[in-house]
C-alpha cells in the first residue's frame, strides 16, 4: 500500500505496528506494518511495487512518516 492509503489505515486505528527488516531480495530495508485484523501490509510505490530503502534509518523515516511514534526494527544479524 503507498503511504497515503497506510496513513488512512493508521488514522482508522486498523495499523497496529511498524517493522522495519531486511529485504530478502536485496540488500536493503523494507517497511510493513501489522493490520489490527492479522497480517502484515508492505509499503509499495504507486505500481504495487514493495519500496526498499538503502539503509534503516530511511526506512525508519518512511514509517514514522505514517503517523508511528515508534518502530520495530528486526536486524536478522543479532
Amino acid at each position: 500500500m503507498t503511504k497515503t492509503e497506510l496513513r488512512d489505515l493508521f488514522y482508522q486505528k486498523m495499523l497496529v505496528e511498524a517493522v522495519v527488516e531486511p529485504s530478502l531480495t536485496s540488500g536493503g530495508w523494507i517497511v510493513e506494518f501489522r493490520h489490527a485484523r492479522g497480517g502484515l501490509v508492505p509499503l509499495t510505490d504507486g505500481q504495487g511495487v514493495e519500496q526498499c530503502f538503502q539503509n534503516v534509518d530511511i526506512a525508519t523515516e518512511n514509517a514514522l512518516d505514517i503517523g508511528f511514534h515508534q518502530v520495530r526494527i528486526v536486524d536478522n544479524d543479532m
